[in-house]
């Protein structure tokens, strides 16, 4: 029996090293500038020191993207849905967007294609 691929709903890609996305989080806590480990049109992988360990399942958070390179920043509205893998120093966060102006959906579509172009597709 072939074993069971997962679907997503949106094609997540990983940036490039030299080009990270910068990613602001204002909750409960004010933060600092993290970095994303993945972005889809549908939410991002946040990499973050574990002192963020006081975030709360399904807290929602502001988020500033800032994208590299000739794309501009937006602000979006998620919702923390994923605590992932962690270490003594890192965890990885994985935040779905509920709200997003159709300047930040369309640039964030642009970039998306972009890494698609270069195969930074994640399954």
């Amino acid at each position: 029996m072939a074993p069971i691929q997962e679907k997503r709903k949106y094609v997540r890609v990983k940036p490039l090293e030299n080009e990270p996305i910068e990613i602001h989080l204002m909750g409960t806590a004010l933060l600092d500038v993290l970095h994303a480990s993945d972005i889809s049109m549908g939410g991002v992988g946040i990499m973050a020191p574990n002192h963020f360990d006081e975030w709360d399942m399904n807290e929602t958070v502001e988020i500033l993207v800032a994208l590299p390179g000739d794309l501009a920043d937006f602000l979006a509205k998620g919702v923390i849905k994923q605590i992932g893998k962690k270490s003594k120093e890192s965890g990885v966060y994985g935040v779905q967007f509920t709200a997003m102006g159709p300047k930040g959906k369309q640039d964030l579509q642009v970039y998306i294609n972009r890494m698609v172009r270069q195969n930074r597709v994640l399954n």
